[in-house]
């Protein structure tokens, strides 16, 4: 796929556990790339410690305020032309960029 345009995908969590994992997962597995992986953290550690072991960038709010916020802050740290926002709880399918 040729583009001229960035994507950065924003995905906030709070308490994500297994669900959260397999978003990450499938979210390494997208063809083409991302430019980035924002990752918010909503007051909750241990959703930044599964998020550290994925090439993904995490920001930890060191207070919960809401996936609204979350998603907000994420928008303000992204590089990317487009912003495209996951739910902590969705696997996507690797050809999702393509079919964007």
């Amino acid at each position: 796929m040729n583009r001229s345009w960035t994507i950065s995908m924003i995905v906030p969590v709070y308490k994500g556990g297994t669900e959260f994992r397999r978003c990450l997962e499938s979210l390494a597995c997208l063809e083409p790339a991302p430019l980035e992986i924002i990752v918010v953290s909503d007051g909750d550690d241990d959703s930044s410690k599964t998020a550290a072991g994925f090439n993904v960038k995490v920001i930890h709010l060191p207070q919960r305020k809401g996936p609204a916020h979350a998603r907000n802050v994420g928008a303000s740290h992204a590089k990317g032309d487009i912003l495209f926002f996951v739910d902590a709880d969705v696997a996507v399918p690797p050809n999702l960029l393509d079919r964007f």
